[in-house]
């Protein structure tokens, strides 16, 4: 095997599959690289849905017969497996009153359920077909360097290390990406928010009073530590949509000043012994997951000399799987142009700074206030979703607009509210000076990383 590529692709996730096939199709010889050895397989929680709200990452994206559609970008993903429409995103309280956010879409949908398996493995078989691609599985990158007329990445198993040369180094390695890390961009142009654990239980057999729909569980008296939130939606399950499986995800922030607590006895203790736990009796757990995430803010600027950052790999958070294809996409055409005429790399550093919402730091912070109900004591939340009961609510499941449509509903309460209760309703009103520490439940004085 040669050890000198046009690209080098760390991570064969959606974006790191999306630039090997752009990248080939055009004739260049790519090497692409994954820890897995089962590169489809998905080990990792991951709340994938598709968010087909207009304008997300300046973006229209739908899904019709087996595509997935990017408008403006002007490209199809095939993806073979099934979909349940969501019609209503249900946020419920510890008292058990629900937000009702209905489906803004013009099929009255706040979003679309698939499964990430099926989509990864449309993706790899079509990598596989490509004569011009090297799949390696089962190594861990352990730097990636410039060097004079390209990039040196290394790689290494259980035994030894391997490294590989390419003109271009692409790293799609997911939100701990080891590349930008030995790059020294997590320390020269980001900031440290939070560490989270992540746990989900994929179960058969739950009695969910809201079917076909998103559900947060908002407010702390839904764990015993006080901490974190729980998500809840039908995910088609090996292409089987009835009877539903039901994921349900929990993400614990980590703090110095809390004792360490088991996702998986978090939720354990959700479907066992909290309020809903009549909706899990009967329940079968048919797969378990779970991932550790550090936050960083954005790369702003994606391109380190010829390393080119792509997809979770950049963001804070996530970028959706469908941002991953989506700047996978343009970071392909970006280095094909680049390795063609020496310009190019620019073009996707300049989208992704235009498109990626995060990268305006009011995007965190709003993002995160949705996430911050949890500074409300559980009784005031009872109260305040009680009080939108047959309210006609609209919109979509997406981090950047569900809080301003959360907050929105809330306040057109608010003089009602201010009569009640006047002290909620102050806190209310300056709700949006609530800091990103403090929404995420996170010491900004003691936190790690």
């Amino acid at each position: 095997m040669a050890n000198q590529y046009d690209i080098v692709v760390v991570g064969a996730g959606p974006a790191g599959l999306m630039v090997s096939q752009i990248a080939a199709k055009k004739g260049l010889k790519v090497l692409l690289v994954d820890q897995k050895k089962d590169i489809p397989k998905i080990l990792r929680s991951c709340c994938c849905n598709l968010i087909i709200e207009p304008g997300t990452h300046k973006e229209v994206v739908t899904y019709s017969s087996g595509e997935i559609r990017f408008q403006n970008n002007n490209f199809v993903v095939p993806y073979a497996g099934s979909v349940i429409p969501l019609k209503n995103s249900f946020k419920v309280s510890p008292g058990g009153q629900a937000l009702t956010i209905k489906g803004k879409s013009p099929e009255g949908n706040v979003a679309i359920s698939y499964e990430k398996e099926a989509l990864v493995n449309g993706l790899f078989s079509i990598v596989q077909k490509n004569k011009n691609i090297e799949i390696l599985c089962g190594l861990q990158a352990v730097k990636a360097e410039n060097v004079k007329g390209g990039v040196k990445v290394t790689f290494r198993d259980r035994e030894k290390n391997f490294t590989f040369e390419g003109k271009v180094a692409v790293a799609a390695d997911g939100v701990n990406s080891k590349v930008v890390e030995t790059l020294g961009l997590n320390e020269k142009r980001r900031k440290f928010f939070a560490r989270f654990r992540v746990c989900s239980f994929h179960m058969e057999n739950v009695d969910c009073p809201y079917p076909d729909s998103w559900i947060t569980f908002v407010g702390t008296g839904h764990t015993r530590t006080k901490r974190g939130q729980l998500y809840m939606c039908p995910k088609p399950h090996e292409g089987i949509t009835d009877p539903p499986v039901y994921e349900l995800t929990l993400g614990v922030p980590v703090a110095a000043t809390v004792e360490a607590v088991s996702t998986r006895d978090e939720l354990d203790y959700f479907t066992t012994k909290g309020r809903f736990s009549g909706w899990f009796k009967n329940m079968k757990i048919v797969d378990v997951r779970a991932a550790t995430l550090n936050f960083y803010t954005p790369l702003i600027n994606p391109i380190e000399g010829n390393v080119v950052v792509v997809g979770d790999s950049a963001a804070f958070i996530e970028t959706y799987v469908q941002g991953a294809m989506m700047y996978g996409f343009q970071a392909g055409n970006a280095i094909v142009k680049y390795l063609s005429t020496g310009s190019g790399l620019e073009d996707y550093a300049d989208a992704w700074k235009e498109s990626f919402e995060y990268n305006d730091p009011e995007e965190i912070k709003r993002a995160s206030q949705g996430f911050g109900l949890h500074v409300l004591k559980d009784h005031d939340i009872d109260y305040l979703f009680g009080l939108t009961r047959g309210d006609d609510i609209r919109g979509y499941v997406n981090e950047f607009s569900d809080p301003i449509t959360t907050r929105t509903a809330l306040l057109s309460h608010l003089d009602q509210i201010k009569k009640e209760r006047p002290e909620l309703g102050a806190v209310l009103e300056k709700f949006s000076q609530v800091s990103v520490d403090d929404a995420l439940q996170v010491d900004s004085r003691k936190k790690k990383h």
